[in-house]
């Protein structure tokens, strides 16, 4: 089981990336050459924004798709390579997993 240990602050949200594709088209992809993909899955996120009336909740929610910028984020290597500490101003757009 895949369970995250981090808590975000503020406006951050933990992603999930999609692990890269292994074969394209039939064809092996060197584990050398399979680039990181910029597509996850929303695994925490913080409170919100702060705001003069309090905390103002984040639009992605957990469990969403999200894409992102290739340079967005932090990753969390030691812990595990396919998550990420975004902010959610990074994420470019993002579909409901529920839809």
């Amino acid at each position: 089981e895949n369970r995250v240990n981090w808590l975000t602050l503020y406006d951050k949200i933990i992603v999930r990336r999609r692990p890269a594709p292994v074969q394209i088209a039939g064809f092996e992809v060197p584990e050398a050459h399979r680039e990181k993909q910029n597509v996850g899955t929303v695994e925490s996120i913080g409170r919100g924004r702060p705001g003069p009336s309090g905390f103002q909740p984040l639009t992605v929610q957990t469990g969403d798709e999200v894409l992102f910028s290739k340079f967005a984020g932090v990753p969390l290597e030691g812990e595990d390579p396919d998550l990420l500490i975004l902010r959610e101003d990074e994420v470019l757009a993002y579909r409901r997993s529920d839809v």
